[in-house]
């Protein structure tokens, strides 16, 4: 029985991803009257290239899983994760590729998991058996097995809503994440050079009796298999949190460390991308930060990525996640007012897609609600907030392929 026969009520995860032209959309606040210009003014891409790369990749790893053909499957991956090739927004399109391929499972798991179906989701697994039999020796085969081994697990930990007893998904989570490991143990990432391997070994630091020992020398290890993609980075942030595994001092030390050991590619981009890890997950972190080195990494980012994807992104994070409402003369502040250099600089057109998946801000800042997609209203409710005073005395900001300026109101 084939995975695609066992899951026949699993429908794809396939969105139109049909670019429309850009067009100026207008922030609702403040209401401007009919007859006169919107206050913000600014081109849309949606979906942005690296949307684009990144669903094409899924697809055409969840293609090949449902044609069988893991042979090509395999092929595929590794040469993506020998070049190291990265989609516009840095992302790995080995990983992507890898994701693609468990998507249906990894999709019907989860939904059993929510139902409280341990049965379904056994069998579900045991449906990969007979693919690491026929292939055992193949490193791509078995890190798409044990990633779903990974999320199987987390699922487990999550679903507190279900009927499972708390003891029962405990012990899903450990019996999961012990097979992960057992793969993991088999091919060695340096050996093989696969930064794919490297992440399903951070990824078992969660059911690791004591991560705190090795969560800095294995994602150094990561970081130095594949420097190019900063999402490494900002998973080791978000690792180093004491809510997770290190200390704000760890945290500090490690993010001077990497800047120092991927200064010829980040210059100190990697102590930014390092703190932009932890900070989207606790504010704590502003308490360790070096806000100028954090700055200086920042325009260090953006000088060496100079996209719209990266603008976007960095606008988001700065503006929207980190901003809002903040004490003068705080690191917060300092931090929020990022966006004014970045929009004013670098950003020419929106990326709704970036902006929706940047994490939520968790201040005490609100920003309103409109009837518009998701990341434009971000976008758009964060432009015109962090330009509020301006626009309050009638002018208007309009952005382009130029860059950005401040018009007087008509």
């Amino acid at each position: 029985m084939t995975i695609r026969n066992l899951f026949p009520s699993v429908r794809a995860v396939s969105a139109r991803f049909s670019p429309r032209s850009a067009a100026p959309v207008v922030a609702a606040v403040p209401e401007a009257p009919a007859h006169r210009h919107p206050p913000v003014e600014i081109p849309v891409c949606d979906p942005g290239p690296d949307a684009l790369a990144c669903e094409r990749l899924r697809a055409r790893g969840q293609f090949l899983a449902r044609q069988e053909d893991w042979e090509q499957l395999a092929t595929e991956i590794a040469t993506a994760e020998a070049e190291r090739r990265l989609t516009p927004g840095l992302r790995s399109a080995a990983a992507l590729l890898a994701e693609g391929a468990r998507r249906d499972m990894t999709v019907a798991i989860a939904e059993a998991v929510a139902r409280g179906k341990p049965r379904e989701v056994q069998a579900a697994v045991a449906a990969l058996e007979p693919l690491l039999a026929e292939m055992p020796a193949c490193p791509v085969i078995a890190q798409v097995v044990a990633m779903v081994h990974v999320e199987t697990a987390r699922a487990w930990r999550a679903a507190r809503d279900t009927n499972a007893p708390a003891i029962d998904r405990e012990a899903a989570f450990a019996r999961h994440m012990a097979t992960a490991t057992r793969l993991n143990d088999r091919f060695d990432p340096f050996e093989l050079q696969s930064p794919l391997w490297a992440v399903v070994r951070c990824a078992v630091l969660e059911a690791d009796p004591a991560p705190q020992d090795r969560v800095a020398d294995d994602f150094e290890d990561l970081i130095d298999l594949d420097p190019g993609n900063p999402w490494h980075m900002w998973q080791l942030g978000k690792a180093l949190r004491p809510a997770r595994f290190g200390s704000w001092e760890q945290l500090d030390a490690q993010a001077r460390r990497t800047a120092a050991r991927t200064g010829d590619l980040w210059g100190n981009g990697g102590y930014a991308w390092i703190y932009l890890g932890a900070l989207c997950e606790e504010a704590g972190a502003f308490a360790r930060l070096d806000a100028e080195l954090f700055v200086e990494g920042l325009h260090d980012i953006l000088t060496r990525h100079p996209t719209q994807d990266m603008a976007n992104r960095m606008a988001a994070l700065v503006g929207h996640t980190l901003g809002g409402p903040t004490r003068a003369g705080s690191t917060r502040r300092r931090v929020a007012d990022c966006l004014g250099w970045i929009a004013q600089d670098h950003l020419r057109e929106l990326h709704p897609q970036v902006w929706a998946e940047v994490p939520e801000r968790r201040s005490g800042g609100k920003l309103g609600r409109r009837a518009a997609a998701p990341g434009e209203a971000r976008a758009l409710d964060c432009l015109a907030e962090f330009y509020g005073p301006a626009l309050e005395a009638g002018r208007r900001v309009q952005f382009g392929p130029d860059g950005m300026r401040m018009i007087k109101g008509d």
